[in-house]
């Protein structure tokens, strides 16, 4: 079988011109004013020979005139990258004569077959608004139109690998990272950072899930992140020893939330074998509902990770979850508790059954997760836990750290944080410590 153009050292520029052209056009495209337009000309469309001339034709024209470029990419879609008032203006067919149609209105029409509906769906997406979607979507086109038939059917049955280049720069703008504490321990009330969480910004989730106009299907954003774990898992083995921020080997452990197919899969053992290379800590996390789901396939992954030595958590459980469902039985090393105010108003027999689900856990496996206040840590701490993870934590950690910056006094607690939990360079602009802020192993503080 054919080995993915990664593994036989070809490049992806001379694979899919096309689709990587279509890339770095969108990286560049944050100039507001532009827009592009998707022609859906791909098999599922199933178009006539002549629909691709006849949009190729337009959407040249419309460049040529207007400015711009268009993209043919190998899947059969034609994506126009264009300034804004080129959708919105007569189009010009070559005899120079013009229409009263916008060339979207023009290409609806041309590309229906007897009056039904159009044979190649339009797809416009506004600059730089939704440019995070056109990055996704040229990524997809590049997993589609970079492999061969062969690595395509390779590809349905293991992660794509050959993408980690391609798409290890689209990740920083997606995801975050935080960090879980314990609480105590050795005497007093020492901060000591135990793992950082690879998370998923819920914003940039949404976006792609159509979050602008209406309130995002959470099941959509659930496929989006799914999506997305994959392509952490394969980008992150190029990230070790960079000293970025989604280096494995640069502070506390990594914790990654992933399905069990994935940790089963072919690219996590990539992942891991590249850690184990380098004496790097890893974790992983299971939602209650995914290892509800499939409980054969999470009953070999935790098997896999127990072999490798690497932490078994399972987050998502409600405190309503806690006490309907017994996520002791789950055999995780660390579970995964949310905080919810309702909690700390419970009435003495709710009370009771959430303290004896809590005793089965045990303490020593036990976190409270989203302690975005003080309350949470408060009420944590009385229940016996040790182990926090949230905003209120976040805050913990920023002021244990400007305590020592000597560049303290040009940053507040707030800036400190929110750089913390930053992926993209971007959003870690205008610390000047960048290793105290990455090196949280360092940290120390007093709870409240």
């Amino acid at each position: 079988m054919a080995l993915p153009p990664a593994l036989r050292g070809e490049s992806h520029a001379d694979y899919a011109p096309g689709e990587r052209q279509l890339l770095e056009a969108t990286r560049r495209a944050t100039t507001p004013g532009w827009a592009a337009l998707v022609v859906h000309l791909g098999e599922r469309a199933s178009p006539r020979p002549h629909h691709r001339r006849i949009a190729q034709s337009l959407l040249d024209d419309a460049a040529q005139r207007h400015g711009g470029q268009v993209f043919a990419l190998r899947n059969g879609d034609l994506v126009l990258l264009c300034p804004t008032a080129t959708l919105r203006a007569p189009a010009t067919a070559r005899s120079g004569q013009s229409a009263n149609e916008t060339l979207p209105e023009l290409l609806a029409r041309l590309l229906r077959p007897d009056g039904s509906e159009p044979v190649a769906p339009l797809t416009i997406w506004q600059l730089p608004e939704a440019r995070d979607r056109l990055l996704a979507y040229a990524a997809e086109r590049l997993a589609d139109g970079g492999l061969t038939p062969l690595d395509q059917a390779m590809a349905e049955t293991e992660l794509p690998i050959a993408l980690a280049a391609a798409e290890a720069r689209l990740l920083p703008d997606l995801l975050q990272r935080q960090t879980a504490v314990q609480i105590g321990g050795g005497g007093g009330m020492r901060i000591q950072p135990l793992f950082r969480e690879i998370i998923y910004a819920n914003a940039a989730l949404q976006a792609q899930a159509g979050g602008e106009a209406v309130e995002p299907d959470p099941f959509l954003v659930h496929h989006f992140a799914a999506k997305l774990e994959e392509r952490v898992v394969v980008a992150l083995p190029a990230e070790i020893g960079r000293h970025g921020a989604l280096d494995p080997a640069a502070g506390a452990p990594l914790h990654l939330n992933l399905a069990p197919a994935t940790v089963n899969g072919l690219a996590f053992a990539e992942l891991l074998a590249a850690c184990q290379r380098n004496g790097i800590g890893l974790g992983v996390e299971f939602s209650l509902v995914e290892a509800a789901a499939d409980p054969e396939g999470f009953a070999l992954a935790r098997g896999f990770l127990r072999g490798a030595g690497i932490t078994c958590a399972i987050d998502g459980v409600s405190p309503l979850a806690l006490r309907l469902t017994a996520p002791a039985t789950l055999g995780a090393d660390l579970v995964k508790i949310d905080w919810s105010p309702r909690l700390a108003r419970l009435a003495a027999p709710e009370l009771r059954e959430v303290k004896a689900a809590l005793g089965e856990i045990g303490a020593e496996r036990l976190l409270l997760a989203g302690a975005d206040q003080e309350e949470a840590v408060h009420w944590g701490l009385l229940q016996g836990f040790r182990r926090f993870q949230g905003r209120h934590v976040d805050a913990m950690l920023a002021a244990s750290r400007l305590a020592t910056c000597p560049h303290a006094s040009g940053c507040t607690l707030r800036q400190c944080s929110e750089r913390a939990l930053a992926v993209a360079m971007a959003g870690r602009l205008g610390c000047l410590d960048a290793a105290r802020l990455d090196g949280v192993s360092q940290a120390r503080g007093g709870a409240q």
